[in-house]
């Protein structure tokens, strides 16, 4: 259908009605009446031809239709886009009061996390603060709700959420760690031999890439101890002689003086990607905070919808 005169005034309440799924949440965050958001409702529906919201399967509450969502989206950007040059808007960072929520794990959040933090403190006012979340999937439609601006992980992390906006900032390669003083492994079947840490992310897991890349050549080493944490991967290394397979980007911001060798077979790299919902793509602040990343990490790949399922089954978030 065209736009219409009926439908422009109401494409506000649409927004907050898909997002929220809850019409007197929807009341609230637009400054209404909940009887008047459910008379904008039900204009909705007979302009739209389309329920937009309907009771959800299994569970209270609401849950917006495909339709709503389509229409909603559309939206989003093109109510940003019309305020800020109906009002003129730029996000002046030295005077502005804006907290920027940044969701990453502590791999992603030691090397462009932090990074990140510290670009946005210099170059802005003391009313611009950065919030740092630990990742979890479950929250990944905080981005879409606006409660986390930005999420940095592996490609793989985003998968359940097609529709996000994703842009490579780190392609690193893996390095072997041991100990400080000791020596790294000299061929394959001395890697092979020794004793290795590795790093899952969903915890307890002793199988990596190394170990994919390995099986490929009739291979396997012994995993001896699993943990969650790249941070603490590296100290376990540094206190044990133990052989870690991880990014360079990542031991080369940490504080320990490791030795450092080349891996003994050629593995694939290392890739770290940011995440924001198109909601706010066109946000001057958001801009402003992307624009910082992307001075910080000059590999500027192209913005791309997250990957599927499908292109992105074998890349967990699981270190060498």
């Amino acid at each position: 259908m065209r736009m219409n005169d009926t439908l422009l005034p109401l494409l506000p309440s649409l927004v907050a009605l898909v997002e929220e799924e809850s019409v007197s949440q929807a009341a609230k965050r637009v400054g209404i009446s909940q009887p008047r958001m459910s008379a904008r409702l039900a204009s909705l529906r007979v302009v739209l031809d389309d329920p937009l919201l309907v009771a959800a399967a299994g569970r209270r509450g609401l849950v917006a239709t495909d339709r709503a969502r389509a229409i909603a989206d559309a939206a989003r950007g093109a109510l940003a886009d019309l305020d800020a040059a109906v009002a003129g808007r730029v996000f002046d960072a030295a005077r502005a009061e804006r907290i920027f929520s940044i969701m990453a794990n502590d791999n992603a959040a030691t090397i462009a996390g932090l990074p990140l933090m510290s670009a946005v403190r210099r170059m802005a006012g003391p009313d611009v603060r950065c919030a740092l979340h630990q990742f979890d999937t479950a929250r990944l439609g905080d981005l879409e709700k606006g409660r986390i601006d930005l999420a940095l992980g592996a490609p793989a992390q985003f998968a359940r959420m097609p529709a996000l906006m994703v842009r490579t900032i780190v392609r690193d390669r893996f390095v072997v760690a041991v100990r400080p003083g000791g020596a790294c492994p000299v061929d394959l079947d001395d890697y092979c031999n020794r004793d290795h840490v590795l790093v899952s992310g969903d915890g307890g897991g002793f199988t990596g890439l190394v170990d994919r890349a390995l099986a490929d050549r009739g291979r396997w080493r012994r995993v001896a101890l699993s943990v969650q944490s790249y941070l603490l991967a590296i100290e376990a290394v540094a206190a044990d002689d133990l052989v870690a397979t991880l990014p360079l980007s990542l031991l080369t911001a940490s504080a320990r003086d490791l030795a450092l060798g080349e891996p003994p077979l050629p593995l694939s790299p290392f890739t770290l990607v940011a995440a924001w919902h198109p909601r706010v793509d066109s946000d001057p602040s958001h801009r402003w905070l992307r624009d910082r990343l992307g001075e910080l990490y000059r590999d500027r790949s192209p913005v791309t919808r997250s990957a599927s399922p499908a292109e992105s089954r074998g890349r967990g978030v699981t270190s060498g």
